[in-house]
């Protein structure tokens, strides 16, 4: 299972478990036209519905989006997650992140106080 289209797939059926699709539709509140397609990769949820599918799970939407792009399970260390997410996103969103991160550091290097937490 190597592309995100299908780790989506894999990851509906499991939710879905033994009910039908119609069921599954009508839980998440789309056609089961929707849920056909999802399965057998001819189309991808929208943000709305991805959401529904990661409460389903149990995950954030960045989990599951982090399971989709890189194929890791999300894990339940918050820094995992941190850099699950990070290595997920756009380079301009990467250097956003650097920048704050650079500049959490300076700031810290100045007051001891803070240093130390």
């Amino acid at each position: 299972m190597n592309t995100k289209a299908e780790r989506l797939a894999e990851l509906i059926k499991e939710l879905r478990g033994a009910i039908s699709q119609r069921r599954f539709s009508q839980q998440l509140g789309v056609s089961k036209s929707c849920v056909n397609f999802w399965e057998s990769g001819l189309a991808f949820p929208d943000t709305e519905n991805l959401e529904k599918l990661a409460a389903f799970k149990g995950w954030t939407l960045a989990q599951l989006q982090t399971y989709l792009v890189i194929g890791e399970l999300p894990s339940d260390e918050p820094l995992q997650q941190i850099l699950s997410l990070l290595r997920s996103l756009p380079t301009d969103a990467v250097v956003q992140v650097a920048s704050a991160a650079v500049e959490t550091l300076a700031s810290r290097s100045k007051s001891p106080q803070t240093a130390s937490k």
